[in-house]
């Protein structure tokens, strides 16, 4: 496999564990996107395939709260090997992961693309659809709602000393 493309593998994995918040989903969203943009006829380009993995999100995000779903895991096989799963364990940090759970999908999209892939608000707005002053002040407030569980978090640490 070409190292682009194992690239560009890694980087939608990345993008859809922030969205799905869970490696199972994350996963099960990235060959539904590649099918459907290659079907499409669509390039394999980051941005296009961001739009891609996104729109299955949701469509499953919707479908869960309508019909639950049972999970295939015990009789079906990985299927694929291309992902280094192991790899989003590699920034395992405890205190990041509960603040983090804290935002809603949206605001870990935003704050995803913004300071892990390095969109700026107006790429960001191709991605989501969501307006360049939406996205801008989404950003601020999660950074202070993540700053200010920090903070709560360090009070609470040297209150117990």
């Amino acid at each position: 496999m070409p190292e682009s493309l194992a690239i560009l593998l890694q980087c939608d994995y990345r993008y859809a564990l922030s969205l799905a918040h869970h490696t199972a989903k994350a996963e099960d969203l990235l060959p539904d996107a590649w099918v459907a943009v290659i079907q499409a006829g669509g390039p394999h380009e980051k941005d296009y395939l961001f739009c891609a993995i996104r729109s299955r999100y949701y469509n499953l995000y919707k479908r869960e709260r309508l019909v639950p779903m049972e999970s295939l895991e015990s009789i079906a096989e990985p299927v694929h090997q291309l992902i280094d799963v192991d790899y989003a364990h590699d920034f395992h940090d405890p205190l990041l992961e509960a603040a983090l759970a804290q935002l809603r999908g949206i605001e870990r999209e935003v704050l995803y693309l913004n300071v892990a892939e390095g969109y700026t608000a107006l790429g960001i707005t191709t991605i989501t659809g969501l307006a360049r002053g939406t996205v801008l002040s989404m950003l601020t407030r999660t950074r202070k709602k993540i700053q200010c569980y920090f903070s709560a978090n360090e009070i609470k640490v040297v209150s117990h000393e």
